[in-house]
C-alpha cells in the first residue's frame, strides 16, 4: 500500500496554529478558508520509509514496526 504526503496551502484570516487540522478543514468547506494549492510531495510504500515521528505516530508504532502490520 502506498502512502503519500500532501502539501496543502491554504489562506486563512485567524491564526491557523490556534487550530486542529479539522477545523481548518471544515474553515475551507464552509468557504472562510481558501485553498490555493494541493501537491503530493512524496510517496513512501512502506510506513517505516516516512522519517516523520509524528507522521510514524499515526500508523501506531516505531520505524520498523509498521512494516509487521502490513502483512
Amino acid at each position: 500500500m502506498a502512502y503519500y504526503r500532501v502539501w496543502i496551502e491554504v489562506w486563512c484570516d485567524w491564526n491557523p496554529a490556534e487550530s486542529d487540522l479539522e477545523e481548518i478543514a471544515q474553515n475551507i468547506s464552509a468557504g472562510e478558508a481558501i485553498c490555493t494549492k494541493r501537491e503530493v510531495v512524496a510517496v513512501v510504500y512502506r510506513p517505516q520509509d516516512i522519517e516523520d515521528e509524528e507522521a510514524m505516530s499515526f500508523f501506531g508504532g516505531d520505524e520498523g514496526d509498521a512494516d509487521l502490520r502490513q502483512g
